[in-house]
């Protein structure tokens, strides 16, 4: 879910710490101090009872949760390096995502679908190290990610987005096969996808789960007009031709790859995260990276050179590509109120039009 709060998560450790512009209030010291109590109580509940927070730093994560990095004292844990202990051992560094306790369900299927993704083996992914309650909140520890910008790493824009379409193909084709949905339900920024219903046909599955859902729910918070009800409604009726001309298998999808989940790591190949994971026709990928993915010409040439399609990028591959477009349109409209009903209502006209 594209979140307008979100930045992406990159501090380079050449620069790290960051330099204050002023100099720390009491309060902003003590502030400081307690988060890093707090965390260091969390970590030892959830990793290990000798663990030492070292430095912690709150990152642009987000409206949704607190997002921060914190280094730890490698010395500290019984379990760090312990190579007969059966136990992974801890990284100095680690990525946190803290929330109330019961935003528990997001961070486990969140995790759940960075291991899905990582059985893949063509997307890099923050590992994952723990999930839990501790502290009055829940939290997700995984694996920091050294990312970084394209220059850094010698790398143009159009050599990194080269990578990334060829990964995301190979991921694709390499997953490619006739499941539906997925395991369980997961979530959509805060929004609840339901993946386990309707998985016996595409058609249906997009038509009750993905824009139906949506629709239902814009009409119960009355942010869909008559217009936009009714040509969604259509929509509905006409999926199995607006969708016609579509492979007729299905491929493991990130389900939310706007330009904020992914990230360039320090070896310039692609980095996952912040996934809705889900099996479906892999022309979903492409509705969120239409809409928000800021992916130039170089990634979609390099998609179709690693897994070619017929009628790639033709009337009907945007046709297709709109109508999931269109579902996340409709769950910012959901999410974030009213500022989106002109792009529904727009992007449902033209769809119903075409029918």
């Amino acid at each position: 879910m594209h979140d307008p709060c979100k930045r992406r998560l990159s501090y380079s450790p050449s620069v790290w710490p960051p330099q204050a512009a002023s100099p720390p209030t009491t309060f902003t010291i003590d502030f400081l101090r307690q988060m890093k109590q707090t965390v260091q109580l969390a970590l030892r509940e959830l990793l290990d009872p000798s663990l030492v927070v070292v430095r912690t730093a709150s990152l642009g994560g987000g409206c949704i949760s607190q997002a921060m990095r914190v280094e730890i004292d490698p010395h500290s844990c019984s379990m760090s390096g312990n190579k007969t202990s059966g136990k992974k051992s801890i990284p100095a560094t680690v990525f946190l995502k803290r929330n109330k306790p019961g935003f528990l369900p997001n961070f486990q299927c969140e995790h759940n679908g960075l291991i899905a993704l990582a059985h893949s083996d063509w997307i890099k992914i923050p590992q994952p190290i723990a999930i839990g309650v501790s502290q009055q909140s829940s939290w997700l520890v995984t694996e920091w990610v050294c990312s970084s910008d394209f220059t850094s790493d010698g790398l143009s824009a159009n050599e990194f987005y080269s990578r990334f379409g060829a990964s995301l193909a190979k991921m694709h084709r390499a997953t490619a096969g006739t499941r539906i949905g997925f395991s369980e339900d997961n979530f959509l920024g805060t929004t609840r996808q339901i993946n386990t219903r309707n998985t016996e046909n595409w058609i249906d599955f997009v038509a009750e789960n993905r824009i139906g859902f949506q629709l239902r729910w814009a009409v119960d918070q009355n942010l869909a007009d008559a217009s936009l009800k009714q040509d969604c409604e259509t929509i509905l009726r006409g999926l199995d031709r607006l969708l016609e001309g579509r492979r007729g298998e299905t491929s493991l999808l990130h389900g939310d790859l706007w330009s904020g989940n992914y990230l360039c790591g320090r070896d310039g190949e692609v980095v996952f995260i912040d996934p809705a994971v889900y099996h479906g026709c892999h022309e979903a990928e492409f509705g969120m990276i239409k809409l928000f993915g800021s992916c130039p010409e170089s990634f979609y040439i390099a998609y179709q050179q690693t897994w070619p399609s017929d009628d790639w990028m033709s009337d009907g591959w945007q046709r297709r590509t709109n109508v999931y477009v269109l579902y996340h349109l409709l769950n910012h409209m959901n999410m974030f109120g009213r500022g989106y009903a002109g792009q529904c209502r727009r992007l449902a006209s033209e769809l119903a039009g075409v029918l």
